[in-house]
């Protein structure tokens, strides 16, 4: 056992803390438009924004995904958000904004001319900063400015003149919502969050002593600690400097090389510079420390800074952050550090930590460093205990001894037994006594004795009995509240109650074959840690809580009900039934850790092998996103198959690596299992029907969006035979199914025999039925015959008496050859029009086309008025407006003629032989929308309308006016046929005319006629 613990003695104890990553690395594989950046920001939500080249699109980054929006095309200038959401950027002649889509540029003439004459802003940005709403901030040499986008306008807020600082040079957002303003000379401030500053009121300015030789201060940042850190001007040196205000006293760093563009101060009072190839870290200790990660290759264009250390690097190589991890070593102790084996905290809240070389002390944020005297040859183990007596000195375990330190003092004291026994410190009674076990050296291994140490002398607490079966070495003295005392040796357990101590074997369940630490709980259950295993003994037996582990070296209880585990694995701990582990990843310097300790003050400390580290759970408080799908993105499962659920999830910014992220789930609403690192879930024996799988992710640091979990619903089936409920409505069916055949087959042969019986009786009435049609059309035939002949009666009348007129004025003129034949003409006009009635009666359903000739409207409408001339009395008025030189159009003459004639006797019949009629002619490119008749397409049309000024004709009447032998006139003194408008729809149906009707009661109405004029003549047409 010795040998063992000498080789773990030996492990190197002031060797280099395993390097953990603090480092995340965003590039084109991740979603970044380019890998390549060249300059970032970070905006009050948050936002990461990215610009990578003269032409790409900017990347922004909300810590789970990355956007893009479209590049302004204006160069590398960085792109701001402001808290109000406005994205706003630079370009050559002023500022730009993103919204709606696109980017709106207003010019500024101040920015403008800056960008044109200072060549600087080639190689720093542009000092800008976004305002409240519509507003920028921006810094020229001698003023301060703001631009209100919203009036197109500038203010000047402050003026060089005005202040001490000589020559403004940059300006950046203070952690209040305010501005740092850097001159030639020194700083100024105007506290926020409210960007309507009274300037002249506001306005604080800090110059930097003479004495510290530093002008031209550019790049503030501000700190969580309310300091400024600036890159300026050594005057003494001729080099850049990191310079730095705490607001009260300014100090200065040099930087190797003199070429830093950057720098800001971590969480830790750890100062980086960046220069245009490389990063470093500036140690309390004045130190300079190159960054060397392997992620920060290349070169380096840009920085952004925000709380609590995070930084963001624009590189050559990609997007970089940097941010602490939870688990962090004190700057105070620098980089190397030995092993750390024992934590206390006295009476006075002073921590004291022992490690191979020293102890050292932690008192009011102030480090002490107490060395062991170097002429003493101490070995330490990591089972060594550290103790504070009453009396306020520390008692140190240092393997086969110990060592008492006295505050007040500083000084160290060997103790020695008075039989110059062995000692070993092992525990500490409830009164502040030390229990150490004690041995002969020369002696049996297993032949020890138990003494309580009040500081100054020992005491015998108990001698060990033959079957007590401890092992040779006890590891452990613990007491309860409750008065037990509990004892852990490398083969076993014991439990020191009423003077007698009860051993436990294997009869007692599993009980722990090597006790190292132990744990009461506040249910009265013991937790102990031995090799590899955490054993619980409820009060009867024992029983193993988990195991795979190296070796448990320490348990505790924190305040919030966690149990923490220092193991030379990693450092566990457990929650809610979950149990999650902290190693490198998180930030610990190494694996093995051999003790876990809670302050008073509530801060969590773990002693490693490669040093000290403090627990820090603020560095990480965002919950990562949780997704979750099936293995093969199906919803629908059968029954007799286990269904595979996949977990997935992120954390913000790639704190938590995905594949150290553990997840939690549950079905159908039912308790969450415990948080684990298994990603894929199988589900079997599920019940048929819909189910609701959901899942939540945790990182390491606990942190779990219990708002909102992931959700993937599906649905179980059974197989058709075994659905209970198919197979009863399948009966069901088919029992429904015989009754109604059974009632449609009774149903059928009722209906025969009644069939039969209706038949006869439709029969009868179908003959009854005939016999009444035919009288009824009979009847019909013989009012239609009637109508028809007072029709043609009433027309031949007409034509009668034009023929009676014109032979009477041939009577009276016999000696004037002219009047006979114009009448002589109109007579056989009249006989033609007689003939062509004849015609449509003997053919009318039947019509024949005609050959269409081109021949001229105007002459066929002043032919038929010249018909007409004698019809009318001087009660009827006929006008006439023809459109001189109107093209010839393909039409049958004398169709059109009679047409016409019906027409206007029509318009005269509805005036009762008082009015106008009007007869028009003309050209129109298009025809109206609601024709009666549509006419056959054509280039441009001809068109005729005949107008009266009538009684109009209803809406009731207009739909049937064409039809054949309906008449208006059938109980009047001027029946007419019902074939005069039916005509004129058929003639113009067979020449490819258009009709249309307009008609307003008690106006009057408007026939006319479209003819269409294709582009050459008619197919069958030929020249009149």
């Amino acid at each position: 056992m010795w040998c063992i613990l000498a080789a773990v003695i030996a492990l190197p104890w002031c060797g280099l803390a395993q390097r953990s990553s603090n480092w995340r690395i965003y590039k084109a594989a991740d979603g970044l438009s380019e890998s390549y950046s060249t300059a970032v920001t970070v905006s009050p939500q948050g936002h990461v924004w990215v610009r990578h080249g003269e032409s790409d699109p900017i990347s922004w980054l909300d810590g789970y995904e990355i956007h893009h929006l479209p590049s302004p095309g204006n160069g590398n200038f960085r792109v701001y958000e402001s808290r109000t959401g406005q994205i706003w950027t630079l370009y050559a002649g002023g500022l730009e904004e993103y919204k709606n889509g696109k980017w709106v540029q207003y010019p500024v003439h101040e920015i403008q001319t800056q960008l044109q004459t200072n060549l600087y802003y080639k190689v720093r940005p542009f000092p800008m900063l976004p305002g409240k709403q519509n507003r920028v901030l921006f810094l020229t040499p001698d003023r301060l400015m703001e631009f209100n986008a919203l009036l197109d306008k500038t203010t000047e807020l402050q003026s060089v003149s005005r202040t001490r600082l000589g020559r403004f040079i940059d300006l950046s957002e203070a952690r209040d919502g305010g501005i740092w303003i850097t001159g030639n000379n020194g700083l100024a401030k105007l506290p926020g969050p409210s960007r309507t500053w009274n300037v002249a009121a506001l306005w604080r300015e800090h110059i930097v002593p003479g004495d510290l030789h530093v002008q031209d201060l550019l790049r503030p940042s501000e700190d969580d600690d309310g300091g400024v850190t600036m890159i300026g001007e050594s005057s003494d040196k001729n080099e850049r400097v990191v310079v730095y205000f705490n607001g009260q006293t300014w100090e200065k760093r040099s930087i190797a090389g003199g070429k830093a563009r950057q720098a800001w101060r971590g969480h830790d009072g750890i100062f980086w510079a960046e220069t245009f190839n490389s990063l470093s870290r500036l140690e309390p200790n004045n130190q300079e420390v190159p960054e060397r990660e392997g992620l920060l290759a290349g070169q380096f264009f840009d920085s952004a800074i925000e709380p609590k250390g995070v930084f963001w690097l624009a590189t050559s190589e990609g997007l970089v952050r940097h941010s602490p991890l939870t688990w962090r070593t004190p700057s105070e102790l620098g980089v190397i550090n030995p092993i750390v084996h024992a934590i206390r905290e006295d009476s006075s809240n002073r921590l004291w930590f022992a490690n191979s070389s020293s102890l050292i002390q932690l008192y009011h944020g102030n480090w002490r460093t107490y060395d062991y005297p170097k002429d003493w040859d101490l070995s330490f183990q990591p089972t060594d205990a550290l103790f504070c007596l009453p009396d306020g000195r520390v008692a140190i375990g240092a393997n086969d001894g110990f060592l008492l330190f006295d505050p007040a003092s500083g000084q160290f004291t060997l103790v020695h037994h008075p039989l110059k026994r062995s000692m070993k410190l092992i525990g500490q009674m409830p009164d502040g006594r030390l229990c150490v076990e004690t041995f002969n050296p020369q002696g049996h291994p297993g032949n020890f004795h138990l003494e309580l140490y009040d500081g100054r002398q020992f005491g015998l607490f108990l001698k060990p009995q033959p079957n007590w079966n401890l092992g040779t070495e006890l590891d452990f003295c613990v007491a309860t509240s409750g008065g037990d005392v509990w004892l852990g040796g490398n083969a076993g357990i014991g439990l020191w109650r009423d003077n007698k101590l009860r051993t436990f074997s294997r009869a007692d369940g599993q009980a722990p074959n090597a006790a190292i630490c132990l744990l009461p709980l506040p249910d009265g259950k013991i937790w102990c840690g031995g090799l590899g295993r955490i054993f619980e003994f409820d009060g009867k037996n024992w029983s193993v809580v988990r195991d795979g582990f190296d070796r448990v070296n320490a348990l505790i209880r924190g305040r919030a009900g966690t149990i923490w585990v220092a193991s030379s694995d990693g450092l566990y701990r457990y929650a809610d039934g979950s149990w999650v582990e902290n190693g490198i990843d998180e930030g610990l310097p190494s694996a093995a850790v051999y003790r876990v300790f809670e302050d008073q003050r509530g801060n969590l400390w773990a002693g490693t092998a490669r040093g000290l580290s403090r627990y820090d759970p603020s560095s990480d408080i965002d919950p990562p996103r949780t997704y979750v799908y099936s293995a093969n993105d199906q919803t629908e499962f059968s029954v007799d198959a286990p269904v595979t659920m996949i977990l997935r999830g992120q954390d913000k910014w790639k704190f938590t690596p995905s594949d150290r992220l553990l997840y939690s789930y549950r079905l159908d609403n039912l308790k969450w299992s415990p948080f684990a690192d298994e990603t894929t879930v199988a589900l079997g024996e599920l019940g048929a029907g819909k189910h609701r799988f959901e899942a939540r992710a945790m990182d390491r640091n606990l942190n779990i969006d219990k708002s909102e979990a992931a959700v993937f619903a599906f649905t179980v089936v059974l197989p058709w035979y075994m659905e209970t409920r198919l197979i009863i409505v399948v009966f069901c069916g088919l029992v429904v199914a015989l009754l109604l055949a059974a009632l449609s087959v009774n149903r059928h042969l009722q209906l025969k025999r009644s069939y039969a019986a209706v038949e006869k009786i439709v029969a009868q009435r179908t003959r009854e039925l005939e016999k009444a049609n035919q009288a009824l059309l009979h009847s019909q035939k013989m009012q239609a015959l009637g109508t028809l002949a007072a029709g043609i009666a009433h027309d031949f009348n007409s034509l009668l008496s034009i023929i009676k007129g014109s032979a009477q004025i041939i009577e009276g003129n016999l000696d004037n050859q002219e009047k006979i034949q114009v009448r002589v003409n109109r007579i056989k006009t009249m006989v033609d029009q007689g003939a062509g009635i004849v015609k449509a009666l003997l053919g009318f359903s039947r019509t024949t086309s005609k050959d269409l000739v081109l021949d001229d409207v105007n002459s066929v409408v002043e032919e038929t008025l010249e018909l007409l001339h004698d019809r009318f009395t001087h009660e009827v008025t006929i006008q006439c407006e023809l459109t001189p030189s109107l093209p010839r159009v393909p039409c049958a003459r004398d169709l059109l003629q009679q047409m016409l004639l019906n027409l206007i006797l029509n318009a005269a019949d509805a005036m009762g032989g008082h009015g106008l009629v009007m007869v028009r002619t003309g050209l129109t490119s298009c025809t109206p929308a609601n024709l009666v008749l549509s006419p056959a397409n054509g280039q441009d049309y001809a068109y005729v309308d005949v107008r009266d000024t009538g009684c109009g004709i209803t809406q009731e009447v207009q739909s049937r006016i064409f039809e054949p032998f309906f008449t208006t006139k059938a109980f009047s003194s001027r029946r007419g046929t019902g074939l005069g408008l039916s005509m004129v729809y058929e003639f113009a149906k067979e020449q490819g005319f258009g009709l249309g009707l307009e008609s307003v009661a008690g106006t009057g109405t408007t026939f006319t006629i479209f003819m269409p004029m294709p582009n050459g003549k008619p197919a069958n047409g030929r020249e009149a």
